[in-house]
């Protein structure tokens, strides 16, 4: 019995610190993101606050580096550039995030359409690779606050087993001279459900067996 109780606690450690997630929340700061400021208590009508807005500050495609994942601590990961090995590493790791367009920072008077992507990069065979989540209309003069919950598999961003270093762009596309507010919040990238499970039961196999 204890050495089966010992077993299941060395693999139960593993897994847990094989496929440790990320989470950035901004509660406090920009918690290392870049071209990005913090944000106490806007936009207005986002539950979720605080959050992280990035400017792109005219009309056409713009494209900015948004996260470098460091050796540093970070997103509740001693190294993050180590943590994102193992996430690239499981084929059932994605991301997520919350992104909000504020439709009160578009130009009186201007009707256009906008457009979102995120970007990865990274040194695996797959190089710069962008997927398109956002796509809308704002109408003239409308303030309202547009909300979408992203969820994408780490593919979408081009990275890929045995990758070692991983960069997060974001890029946006406008027509004519129409600077847009994005915001960012909760940002997460998760291992594959089956790990988290298989955590819980293993837990539980240890209850039941004491």
């Amino acid at each position: 019995m204890k050495k089966i109780m010992i077993g299941m606690a060395v693999v139960l450690a593993v897994v847990a610190t094989t496929h440790a997630g990320l989470l950035y929340t901004f509660d406090a700061n920009v918690e290392g993101f870049q071209n990005v400021s913090w944000q106490a208590t806007a936009p207005v009508g986002w539950a979720g606050m605080p959050a992280v807005q990035q400017t792109h500050t005219a009309g056409g495609w713009q494209m900015m580096m948004t996260k470098e994942f460091s050796w540093e601590a970070g997103g509740g990961a001693a190294n993050q550039q180590l943590a994102m090995q193992a996430l690239a590493n499981d084929p059932g790791a994605k991301i997520a995030f919350d992104i909000m367009v504020d439709g009160s920072s578009f130009p009186a008077g201007v009707a256009t359409w906008y457009q979102f992507y995120f970007v990865g990069n990274s040194d695996g065979a797959a190089g710069w690779t962008q997927t398109q989540v956002v796509n809308g209309w704002h109408n003239a003069d409308d303030a309202t606050l547009m909300t979408w919950h992203v969820d994408q598999p780490l593919s979408a961003l081009g990275w890929q087993p045995g990758d070692t270093w991983f960069q997060f762009w974001t890029g946006t596309n406008s027509d004519g001279a129409a600077p847009v507010n994005f915001y960012l919040d909760n940002v997460m990238i998760t291992p594959e459900p089956a790990t988290l499970a298989l955590l819980g039961f293993g837990v539980l196999a240890l209850r039941r067996r004491k």
